[in-house]
This record gives C-alpha cells, structure tokens and sequence, in this order.
C-alpha cells in the first residue's frame, strides 16, 4: 500500500527519472542515490558494502608477513646458533695459596690486643692479634718447670728398665754359654763310659774281668747318657731364655721411646703454649674481616678471628654447573663470563657470543672429578690470553658474581630450537672425528 508521503518521494524528474524529495535526501545524507524499485536504499547498506570491499593496502600486509615467515625459517636453517653450558658462581684465585686466607684461634683464650683494623696492609708474619691463656694447668707460671722434671723423670725410668732389660739378656746368654759346655762335657762323659763299658765287655768274655765290674761300667755309661740328654734339655731351655730376654728388651726400649716421646711433646707444648696465643699473618694482603671485636673477649679453640686476602694478579672465576652438563664439559673449552657490576648485553641463551658486549673470554682449565655434595662440579675458568684482559683487581675482587657460558659446538639456530623444545642434550664433541672431505663437521643430531 502506497501512501502519500511515498508516492511524493518517487515523483520522477526530469532526465534520470529521479524525485527531488531524493535529491535532496540524497544531498543530506539521509538516503542513498541507488534505487530499488519505487523504494530509496539507505546509506547505511551500501556502506556496508564499501566496507566488505578488501582495503588497497591489505595485499602488500599479506605479502610481508609471507616474506616474515619466510625469513624466520631461513634465519633458523641458516643463523649459526653456538651450543653452551650456563653456570654461575664467583671469582677466586686459581693458585690456592693466593686466596682469602682465616686466622683461626689455636687456643681458648682472652683477646689482649688487637695490633692491626679492617683495611690495613700486612706482611706475613706480622702479629695480627695475642689472645692470653685460660687453660687453668697452663695459668701456672711453675707449669712450664714442673712439666720439664716430669719429662726428666720419665725418662729416667725409661731408661733404668731398658738398663734391667739390657742385665737380664746378659745374664741369659751367660746361662746359655754354661748349659752349651755341660752339653759338651755330658757328651765327653758318655762317650768315656761308653768306651769302659765296651772294654769292660770284652775283659768279662776272656774270663779277666768279673762281672760286677761289667754291670758297674754298664750302670755307669747310662748315667752318662742320661746326664747328655738332660745337659741337651737344658741348653735348649736357657737358647729360649735368652730369645724371650731379648724380646723383653726391644720391648722395653720401644716403650722407653713413646714414654720419652711423649713427655717430650707435653714439654712442647707447655714450652710453646704461650706462642699459640700470638696470631701471625700468613700471608701478605689486607685485612678484610674481623670477626671478634674488642679487648677482653673471650673466644673458643678454631673460631675464626679474622680473613686476609692476599694482594696478587692471580685470578679466576669458579663457576658451577649441573652433573648432566660436567659430562661433557672439558678443558680448553671457551667461555664468556659476565661479571657482577660490569654492564654486558648478552644474548638470551649465550648463542651469540661474537655479539655479546661487555662480557669477558676464558678458558675451562680444570673440572672437578666430584661434585660438591649437592650434585654441583665446579668449573675453574682463567683468562684468555687471546681475549681482551679482565678488569683490574681493584674493581674485580675475589667473591664477585659471576656468571659463564661455556661454548660447545656450533649448530643451525632451528636445530637448537629443535634440541631444546625435545629435552635432547647438547651434541657431545668427538676429538678426532673427521668427515669423508677432511673437514670436520658436527652432526645435526645425536641420540644413543
């Protein structure tokens, strides 16, 4: 149904047969130019249209991030990515005699006095600190005297039973010598009565001899034998006499010697007791830390009263790694370390070392064979003579952070993606290994 309004609004006009009521809506904006039978379209529908119509500056978006893509997968095929074995730990000295040295209490005892304050310079055996004695048997003053007559005494007594031993080996070999010529003397008698004996025997056959001197000889040549066998008893009793005297005496000396030797340490002691309360220098270096303060406090054997931190150019960084990365980390390897307090841009990851800033170049130089108790080997790492050189000692001091990467094998960036998105360990170096072409190249991948 056609109202007024409508049939006014489709009146034509002229040329294009188009109404002036939608020239003017047209001109305001109420209405689209386009007409659908005897009805106006509104604007809003062929905006819509426009809007659906695919934007001139879509296709070059489109293309760019194909060629993004793209480049993503060539930079993972081609980009070298540097495999590494990441640990943290401080920086020391490799020679152990040139670390922070503790100055530990070798005695309970009283602090005196303090000859030296945090921050001074000292030379080995300078006095550090003298604690006094308050061990009651050495707050005698006699104990020193009394303990040297102990000593004195000891050793008399010692020496007195090995002189007793000494007599009785004496008086058993002289034993000895005796039973041996009653040995030869028995024998002598035997073989006398024996040759009676026989000549008594032969005297009784011819009839010139009666026979109560034959049984005579006879009786008299068993007392013989029976005196040699007895004479041989006893020789060997006085051999085993003089033996057990001889043990008796090495026994005596060897406990003549700890008894002396023991006296002599306890005279020692007293003797140098008074020096342990002196606390010397080790070495030479500053003082860094002292860990008792003020006269007069009392501190236990082995508590630790002060550090000294030697002055030296020796340095290295200890870094700690896991037991899974120590199995195939060796020396000679190189790494890049980034110290504590020294501004560096590296690489998330450590793939890039040759665009690292800031960081340092060292050498893995030892590996400990065993961990340190929580499944952590540590890993000392010296200065590259081919690299730039650590800073000064005077910025960079024992104890600072550290952190290191220790490079392994070169391998495309998309493998290592690969490598770590699987949990597959680093490719492990095979020394000595060589291409067909002579030129050694690491695997893409190797799995056992």
């Amino acid at each position: 149904m056609t109202t007024k309004e409508t049939k006014s609004l489709t009146r034509p006009n002229g040329k294009n047969g188009q109404s002036e009521q939608d020239v003017a809506l047209a001109r305001n904006g109420e209405h689209a130019l386009h007409h659908d039978g005897e009805l106006a379209i509104p604007h809003y529908y062929t905006t819509a249209l426009r809007l659906v119509k695919t934007p001139d500056n879509a296709v070059p978006l489109a293309r760019g991030v194909v060629l993004g893509i793209v480049g993503f997968f060539v930079i993972l095929l081609v980009a070298p990515w540097v495999q590494n074995v990441a640990g943290s730990g401080a920086v020391t000295s490799f020679s152990p005699d040139q670390r922070p040295q503790t100055i530990d209490a070798l005695i309970d005892g009283r602090i005196q006095k303090w000859y030296v304050k945090e921050g001074d310079r000292v030379k080995q055996g300078d006095t550090i600190v003298v604690l006094r004695d308050i061990d009651t048997k050495f707050l005698d003053p006699e104990f020193e005297k009394r303990q040297r007559v102990i000593r004195d005494n000891e050793a008399r007594e010692a020496e007195l039973a090995v002189t007793m031993a000494e007599q009785k080996v004496i008086q058993a070999k002289q034993k000895y010598l005796t039973a041996k010529a009653n040995v030869v003397n028995a024998n002598v008698d035997a073989a006398t009565a024996r040759q009676r004996y026989e000549r008594a025997e032969q005297l009784f056959a011819q009839g010139l001899a009666s026979r109560r001197e034959l049984e005579s000889n006879l009786l008299a040549l068993q007392k013989a034998m029976n005196d040699s066998v007895k004479a041989a008893a006893t020789l060997e009793i006085e051999r085993q006499a003089v033996a057990n005297a001889e043990t008796e005496l090495e026994a005596k000396r060897r406990l003549a010697q700890a008894k002396i030797a023991k006296a002599d340490l306890e005279l020692n002691i007293a003797t140098s007791r008074k020096d342990f309360g002196v606390m010397l220098s080790p070495i030479d270096g500053y003082v860094t830390r002292i860990m008792q303060v003020g006269d007069g406090q009392t501190v236990k054997k082995n508590d630790k009263l002060a550090i000294v931190v030697p002055e030296t150019d020796d340095i290295a960084a200890e870094i700690f790694v896991g037991s899974l990365d120590a199995a195939i980390v060796d020396t000679g390897r190189k790494v890049r370390l980034q110290f504590a307090g020294f501004p560096a841009i590296q690489a998330p990851g450590g793939g890039f070392p040759d665009f690292a800033i800031g960081t340092f170049g060292g050498i893995v130089k030892v590996v400990d064979a065993v961990d340190d108790g929580n499944g952590k080997y540590r890993v000392l790492v010296v200065p590259d003579p081919n690299d730039k050189p650590w800073p000064s000692r005077a910025y960079l001091r024992q104890g600072t952070e550290v952190t290191g990467w220790i490079l392994l094998e070169t391998v495309p960036l998309g493998y290592e993606l690969w490598r770590q998105l699987n949990g597959f360990p680093p490719i492990i170096p095979v020394k000595g290994a060589k291409a067909s072409d002579g030129k050694s190249k690491p695997p893409l991948s190797k799995m056992k």
